[in-house]
């Protein structure tokens, strides 16, 4: 854990996703002090037509109206300037390493509480 998961629609460029995910992970890992190991990140895209805002549903990713959506999951023990710190760590590799405005960019951070998490075979406390 942190788990970073990425939504977006199709962009009109060419995309490799891969080289992209592992470059956010690497920069996460870095600027957070987190082992890179640890952290897990995906990038999926919605169908052409799948993903609204308001009255206009594109096929690709536009350049200034639809964001990208990115879900972040944290464990529950860090403080509310370790998270600030963490999204805008993550923003800027996503504006950096794909073809996305920062101000395009919505992070919704969640916790992972000790006890409610399955890992490794087990319930995970800390």
């Amino acid at each position: 854990m942190p788990f970073i998961h990425i939504k977006s629609l199709p962009f009109k460029q060419a995309f490799e996703s891969a080289s992209t995910l592992i470059n956010i992970n690497r920069e996460f890992s870095e600027k957070n002090n987190i082992p890179e190991f640890h952290i897990h990140s995906s990038w999926e895209f919605y169908l052409p037509g799948h993903y609204a805002k308001g009255d206009q549903a594109p096929s690709e990713q536009p350049d200034n109206f639809h964001p990208v959506i990115v879900d972040l999951l944290t464990p529950d023990f860090n403080d509310n300037q370790t998270i600030a710190g963490m999204l805008s760590s993550l923003a800027d590799s996503i504006h950096r390493h794909a073809p996305v405005a920062i101000d395009r960019i919505f992070i919704n951070h969640r916790q992972a509480h000790s006890g409610m998490i399955f890992d490794d075979g087990k319930v995970v406390s800390w």
